[in-house]
């Protein structure tokens, strides 16, 4: 998982809890458990960095973590960061996310048997791992949710199962046949309701992207495609946050504006791209960059996604400053030092000179 995504890191309590559990609770049988996927990981990762990263990607492998090292925790207040990461998870849904936190209130408060089902608190360390990396990093993309989707549903549907009503109702109820059965169509209506509430409206979402779907992104990268290529003076590479995308759709080469292993005007002057396609805007440090090489003309922009901070895309030509040549400064002729005799008056044209 580190080597597909290196914050998988952030599950591993959860993983370690999974043969904690796995070892009924105590330590020795654990480790024992921990000890093959241990070194089968330790025998991957080595083989991956020995063998491919230290002889030929060493530089990015160490830029990667750089890159992951950023966090945007200290841009904003603790508070609202916590906030913010927390209220943005109803991109998962307007119902499951809100149904999870009942689930979670209901066990805590009136089923704490629930938490004796190993998977419940592995599922509990997943989502609080992941939420953790998601405050510390700020930036909370929708893409970044995906992750904690998975166990969110599963622990909702944990909860559906098996929350049941309290035993302490009395002998006399639980004895009643037509009480019990009542009561389980009840819990089994409630069930049902709170399902089609969480999977109705997500199928008639999924259903309207394929009944009717857009092409606005690739539409604007096969229009900056036909006008790149009409434009037979300026190299066809592109500079962009997207411009991989933009590569697999359209096949025109690009190279990023803001990952590298280099900094941005370094390898602007390395590789000299002729377009820069930028989202919204063009950012302050990136114009820095451009403006020392560039004079920076826009083109056209076109829309492509319904996010307002990247709905539309904008290309912008990039023309080669003149190039100044240096500036000579006319030497200045020093004329010789003075030299008088000892206890000679200078005369007047030594005073002049």
């Amino acid at each position: 998982m580190v080597l597909t995504k290196t914050t998988a890191i952030c599950l591993f309590p959860a993983i370690f809890y999974m043969v904690w559990a796995r070892a009924g609770y105590r330590i020795a049988p654990a480790l024992r458990l921990a000890i093959p996927p241990v070194i089968g990981g330790l025998a991957l990762w080595c083989a991956y960095y020995f063998g491919f990263v230290r002889p030929h990607y060493l530089e990015d492998y160490r830029y990667l973590f750089s890159a992951n090292a950023y966090t945007g925790i200290e841009l904003e207040p603790l508070s609202k960061v916590v906030l913010n990461t927390i209220t943005d998870g109803a991109w998962m849904g307007y119902v499951i996310y809100p149904a999870f936190f009942v689930v979670l209130a209901l066990a805590i408060f009136w089923r704490p048997r629930l938490f004796t089902n190993p998977l419940v608190p592995t599922l509990l360390l997943w989502i609080g791992g992941y939420f953790a990396f998601l405050a510390y990093h700020n930036n909370l993309q929708p893409r970044y949710y995906m992750v904690v989707a998975v166990p969110i549903t599963a622990m909702v549907a944990i909860g559906i199962d098996n929350l049941r009503l309290p035993t302490a109702l009395g002998a006399a109820h639980l004895a009643s046949e037509m009480w019990v059965r009542r009561m389980t169509w009840v819990r089994t209506a409630i069930a049902a309701l709170v399902v089609a509430a969480i999977a109705l409206p997500d199928a008639i979402q999924q259903l309207s992207y394929v009944l009717h779907p857009t092409y606005d992104f690739r539409a604007a990268a096969n229009d900056i495609k036909q006008l790149v290529l009409a434009d037979t003076t300026h190299p066809h590479l592109i500079l962009s946050i997207s411009g991989s995308d933009l590569t697999l759709m359209t096949g025109l080469p690009s190279i990023d504006d803001d990952f590298g292993t280099l900094d941005l005007d370094k390898r602007i002057k390395q590789y000299r791209p002729g377009w820069y396609v930028a989202w919204n805007e063009v950012e302050d440090d990136k114009a820095d960059s451009l403006t020392q090489f560039y004079r920076i003309v826009r083109v056209a922009d076109f829309p492509a996604y319904d996010d307002p901070d990247r709905n539309l895309l904008i290309l912008y030509r990039l023309d080669p400053k003149p190039t100044t040549p240096p500036t000579t400064q006319k030497k200045r002729h020093t004329p010789k030092p003075l030299v008088s005799k000892l206890g000679q008056q200078p005369s007047t044209s030594q005073l002049e000179h």
